[in-house]
C-alpha cells in the first residue's frame, strides 16, 4: 500500500508520516528529500526558496510527475510506503497508477498552521502572518511546473484535519484514518 500525503504548509503532514512509519513499519519518501537530494548533487543551498525553484525547474525539464517516478523507483513490491511532499497533480497521477496508492490530504486552520511553523522555528520560514499566506499563495499556481496544492488537495480521496494539539489525539485520530483506509483498499480489492 502507498499512502500519499498532500497538504498546506505545516499541517502535520510529516508527523503523520512519522507515526505510520514508527508504528505500522511503512517506508517514508518524501519527494521534497528527492530535490534536495538533487540540490546537494549541484551544491546548491537547499533553502524553502530553493527547494521551490529547484523543483518546479526539474518538473519543467522532465515533465511534472518526474518526483514521484523517482520515488516508485526505489520502491520494492508487497511493501508500505508513506509519500510527502506531494504538490503536483502529475505526481498524484503517476501514483494512481499503482491501485494500492491512496491519497490525503492534511490540513488545519490557517492560524493554527502559523504557530506550529513559529514553535517549530526553522530557518527561512516567514516571521509574520503576512509572509506566511503570501509562501502558501506561491504554493498554489494553478498550471505549469510549480507547485499546486489546491489542485492536490481537490484530487484526495480523503480530508484529514490535524487540529490536535495533543499527540496522544492526533495518533488516535491517524490510526482512525489508518481502518478508514484499509477498508477503503478492501472494498477495492486491492
Amino acid at each position: 500500500m502507498i499512502i500519499g500525503l498532500t497538504g498546506s504548509y505545516c499541517s502535520g503532514k510529516d508527523t503523520a508520516a512519522d507515526y505510520i512509519v514508527e508504528k505500522h513499519g511503512f517506508t517514508h519518501y518524501s519527494l521534497s528529500d528527492i530535490i534536495r537530494e538533487s540540490m546537494k548533487e549541484e551544491g546548491i543551498e537547499p533553502t524553502r526558496e530553493n527547494l521551490i525553484v529547484f523543483g518546479t525547474n526539474l518538473r519543467a525539464q522532465n515533465g511534472n510527475g518526474v518526483l514521484a517516478k523517482k520515488a516508485m523507483s526505489k520502491m520494492q513490491d508487497n511493501q508500505n510506503y508513506c509519500i510527502t511532499s506531494i504538490r503536483h497533480p502529475d505526481e498524484i497521477n503517476e501514483f494512481r497508477n499503482r491501485k494500492d496508492f491512496i491519497l490525503i490530504n492534511v490540513d488545519a486552520p490557517q492560524n493554527v498552521r502559523f504557530e506550529r511553523m513559529r514553535k517549530r522555528s526553522r530557518d527561512g520560514d516567514p516571521e509574520t502572518l503576512e509572509k506566511f499566506v503570501e509562501f502558501e499563495k506561491k504554493e498554489s499556481q494553478s498550471e505549469g511546473s510549480g507547485q499546486q496544492l489546491v489542485k492536490c488537495a481537490e484530487m484526495a480521496d480523503i480530508t484529514f484535519i490535524n487540529d490536535a494539539d495533543d499527540i496522544a489525539a492526533l495518533n488516535a485520530k491517524i490510526e482512525d484514518l489508518l481502518a478508514e483506509i484499509s477498508n477503503r483498499l478492501k472494498r477495492q480489492n486491492v
